[in-house]
């Protein structure tokens, strides 16, 4: 049986990993170089803790408020194009109460999930990405983010989860050499991190020693179909750096495009309601790692974990059209919140001089990195077969939980490609429910 993967970040790459394991012929077809998808700036979390859509109550009337704030995490920008007011409108449909509260449990599921078999991967000793499991803190300053928080973390015991609710001084003893500015925190403790940048290195190796074909610059632009079936992929030779290569007769195409997914599914004669969703993130290397857990400040919506040599700051959330702008207000909101919250990063030189507004100007291009995130209309990934095409499996709109359900969505692929039960129920990330 043959299958072609198109795209080859960590979905894509995931999902040929299990179809190889269980005796598919793979080949994966990547529009770039595999170097600089949006798996390689996230953040490298894997988290149970992320069981509330992006779509829930309360995020479209903030989004217009964060609007009209140069540095605020959250922007949409205004266009007539009919495919984002139908996104638009499907998004404030669905962010309701009742679509969180039934969303919860496969979120859950699916992140354990995938969380187990990521660190699955790094126990067999075939990659080593330095997987660690201390869990993640989410810090607020604000009654109102701490009764949300709190609130959060019942429902989260409800679901199975560990969520302890700490105080300022049981903060400040986790991170004594950051002296938390805060009024407490919640310490999720089945969140994981990963460097992401070394796992997607590793990956594509690992995957070509057994014998699954990468083509790196191969970017689809059509499908031959008949009888609702495609029969082969048409690929751009014009580019000289594009492989020559037209995959023929698959029983399987997986389109794990991310946030290019519409287009893509649009040339199968398919419909994808997703919005790319651009964020930022920034790596400096600290010869001595102050932070020792991974965290999010919840006012500001940025997010920081550390390695061993390394730490990464980001934040954003701007929905529209994919485009090369840095919009540096943002990037300066983001560094700004660091200190707000932890105020001993003001001590540490390395975050200093990233955080010199003026230098960091004149080198955006090489100190801030950024990728889209695929955004559905409900905020829930789509995973399962397409609706008018049979051998078509939809596999993107994970937003920014890519890492964290990369390995569980892979392993799901193989098993409905197989027809075998699936290890968790998939009924809330069907594609046909738009």
């Amino acid at each position: 049986m043959k299958a072609t993967i198109i795209g080859g970040g960590i979905i894509g790459l995931s999902a040929a990993y299990y179809l190889n394991e269980s005796g598919w012929d793979v080949t994966v077809l990547e529009r770039g170089d595999l170097m600089d998808n949006c798996s390689f700036g996230n953040m490298g979390y894997l988290s149970p803790s992320h069981f509330v859509p992006l779509a829930a109550p309360g995020i479209v009337s903030q989004g217009i408020l964060w609007m009209f704030r140069q540095k605020s995490p959250f922007y949409v920008r205004p266009s007539l194009r009919w495919d984002l007011m139908d996104w638009g409108l499907k998004f404030l449909r669905a962010s309701t109460r009742r679509h969180v509260e039934r969303s919860a449990r496969p979120l859950v599921d699916l992140l354990l999930l995938s969380k187990n078999l990521t660190a699955a991967w790094q126990q067999s000793s075939l990659m080593n990405f330095e997987y660690t499991e201390n869990g993640c803190i989410m810090y607020y300053q604000t009654l109102k983010k701490e009764k949300e928080e709190v609130e959060n973390a019942r429902v989260a015991a409800d679901l199975g989860l560990k969520a302890e609710v700490l105080d300022r001084e049981q903060i400040r003893a986790l991170e004594p050499d950051l002296r938390p500015d805060v009024r407490g925190g919640v310490w999720f403790k089945d969140d994981a991190h990963l460097h992401p940048n070394t796992l997607m290195q590793q990956l594509p190796g690992l995957l070509e020693q057994r014998g699954v074909k990468i083509l790196k610059n191969a970017e689809v632009v059509g499908f031959q179909k008949e009888k609702g079936k495609i029969l082969s992929i048409e690929l751009d030779t014009s580019n000289p750096k594009s492989a020559i290569h037209n995959p023929q007769s698959p029983d399987l195409v997986v389109l794990a495009t991310g946030s290019w997914s519409p287009q893509i599914a649009r040339l199968a004669g398919e419909y994808l309601p997703l919005m790319p969703g651009k964020g930022y993130s920034m790596t400096f290397d600290t010869p001595r790692q102050l932070l020792r857990y991974p965290c999010i400040l919840l006012e500001a919506k940025v997010a920081l974990t550390p390695w061993a040599r390394r730490l990464r700051i980001g934040s954003t959330m701007e929905i529209g059209p994919v485009n090369d702008r840095i919009l540096f207000p943002r990037v300066q909101g983001i560094l700004e919140a660091v200190p707000k919250f932890l105020p001993g990063f003001n001590d540490d030189p390395a975050f200093r001089e990233l955080a010199d507004f003026e230098k960091l100007k004149k080198q955006m291009r090489e100190k801030i990195w950024f990728g889209f995130r695929p955004v559905s209309a409900d905020g829930m990934p789509y995973i399962g077969f397409a609706k008018k095409t049979d051998n078509l499996f939809i596999a993107t709109g994970h937003a920014m939980l890519g890492l964290s359900l990369g390995a569980g969505t892979g392993k799901l692929v193989a098993e409905m490609a197989n027809g075998k039960p699936t290890s968790v129920s998939v009924e809330a990330f069907d594609p046909k429910r738009y």
